[in-house]
């Protein structure tokens, strides 16, 4: 079959290509862009669940990772480095965390809502998600509002991964040291005045008299408010979208609220936030008759495996009723999303 592009991701749908990739070549060899890509359910989530097999360090969990991410972060590291910054993590980044800063989510979507409807017309990424997540993610981590706008430029430009003109760095190098940059001044900041916020926190959290140092910090912030706003404004738009070619769906939400947590996983599932994140194989795997060698670029490809009807029962359909609690919108094994509760009250 015609050799998988990354472009697919951004056509208008993507999933009949993906359903013909389960069906024809589950384990396929991209030659254009030198990845090997996993499409079905049982594959994807067993190469999740198996770090030692489908390691995130030896090449990050992005594709084509930038080197000077790969094993500082939490999405780029595996066991024993992940399980000791992850269990400081979660210690700073608790559900009453959450549950304290919901007050102010609320208020920042009434805000953001009220300027809408005033408006009449909107463009909802610009005017209602990506400043929704830029807000409430900047508040978390003690951001003064009058950086937010600073920090959603750079949070954009990290996703970059455009060739750079001739003498030029790519922007997604220049983002990534311009956050490092402006966090490392930040958490200078708390260590000398701790605040309420996430890093202040991540700071003074300890396990087993370890903490994490202050780089440590900075590279987990960093990576939670590109990760986060990535994520985050994708669900919403996704949802957004899903709800506009839904109008049946969309007056039953209204009707009933208390379905809506089930919408929300059930977007997840339909159209993933994230479509996919790279391992790579520790050793060489021979899965459906190929042989995947030893360090290679591996896409787990999320958003096939979630429409995969050997897992979903017409899986094409957008239910909000449907029993949802398989899907990897968020991930699996010991790389779930840490910042799942935060990602499902906002």
């Amino acid at each position: 079959m015609t050799p998988y592009r990354l472009s697919i991701t951004a056509s208008s749908d993507p999933y009949p290509i993906y359903r013909r990739m389960r069906d024809e070549d589950p384990v396929h060899y991209s030659d254009s862009e030198d990845i090997w890509v996993l499409t079905r359910y049982k594959d994807v989530s067993g190469a999740f669940k198996d770090w030692r097999k489908w390691s995130s360090q030896r090449r990050g969990n992005l594709l084509n990772d930038i080197p000077e991410r790969i094993g500082r972060t939490l999405g780029t590291t595996d066991p024993p480095d992940h399980r000791f910054a992850r269990s400081l993590v979660e210690k700073a980044f608790t559900r009453s965390k959450v549950e304290e800063l919901e007050p102010s989510v609320l208020s920042m979507a009434g805000v953001l809502s009220a300027e809408a409807r005033e408006r009449g017309t909107i463009e909802f990424v610009e005017d209602i998600s990506a400043p929704f997540n830029a807000g409430v993610l900047g508040a978390m981590f003690g951001v003064p509002e009058s950086d937010f706008i600073r920090l959603r430029r750079w949070l954009d430009d990290f996703f970059q991964r455009e060739d750079a003109p001739a003498g030029a760095e790519p922007k997604q190098v220049v983002a990534m040291r311009t956050l490092n940059e402006y966090l490392g001044a930040l958490a200078e900041e708390r260590v000398a005045q701790p605040g309420a916020d996430l890093m202040s926190a991540m700071l003074q959290a300890e396990e087993g008299g370890r903490r994490l140092n202050r780089e440590q910090v900075v590279v987990t912030t960093m990576t939670f408010l590109t990760a986060g706003f990535e994520s985050t404004n994708n669900l919403f738009t996704n949802l957004a979208y899903a709800l506009a070619l839904h109008p049946e769906t969309y007056r039953l939400l209204k009707q009933e609220l208390s379905i809506l947590p089930g919408a929300i996983e059930e977007s997840m599932r339909w159209d993933a936030a994230a479509q996919g994140f790279v391992r790579c194989p520790t050793r060489a795997v021979l899965l459906h008759d190929k042989v995947i060698p030893q360090g290679s670029q591996v896409l787990l490809h999320i958003g096939s495996a979630n429409r995969d009807e050997r897992e979903f029962q017409d899986p094409d359909r957008f239910d909000v009723r449907r029993d949802t609690k398989r899907h990897l919108g968020m991930g699996q094994g010991i790389h779930f999303c840490v910042g799942a509760p935060l990602g499902r009250m906002m």
